[in-house]
């Protein structure tokens, strides 16, 4: 990995999570409308499925994180979590991530992702525990010279 790999991470990570949120509010609110209508419509009975709104940024972020290695939000700031070895993130991985991400970042006001700030691959904490790293994700030759033609 060269410095490169890591250069304004911090900032395209951070906006990424700013699309991310805007777009797991929309997915709550419908999720939290429709969970409310059935509510109703079943008297109650089915209550309990608001509480599995909760889950909806688990799933999402272990989603994408998995499959593609970047949540929208990333894919839209051009970044992508990696492991360190430069290997794709397994379901593990993104799911211990997502985990140690919103166990740590609210429980600290979001003071643990200073961390970034004092290591050369720009990882937080829960990068560092997983052992995954965020890096520019930068756009194949093949498909530059596809554009270009």
């Amino acid at each position: 990995m060269t410095p490169s790999d890591t250069r304004g991470v911090i900032f395209d990570r951070s906006f990424a999570y700013v699309i991310d949120f805007i777009i797991l509010v929309i997915l709550g609110l419908v999720a939290g409308f429709i969970a409310f209508v059935l509510t109703i419509l079943s008297f109650g009975i089915l209550s309990p499925l608001l509480a599995l709104l909760s889950f909806i940024p688990l799933v999402y972020h272990t989603y994408f994180l998995s499959q593609q290695g970047a949540t929208p939000g990333m894919n839209a700031m051009g970044v992508k979590m990696i492991t360190m070895d430069g290997k794709p993130v397994t379901l593990v991985h993104a799911f211990l991530t997502t985990v140690i991400f919103y166990l740590t970042v609210p429980a600290t006001s979001f003071l643990i992702l200073l961390v970034a700030f004092f290591n050369d691959e720009k990882r937080t904490l829960h990068d560092i525990l997983t052992h995954t790293v965020v890096v520019n994700d930068e756009i194949p030759n093949e498909t530059i010279d596809n554009i270009l033609k």
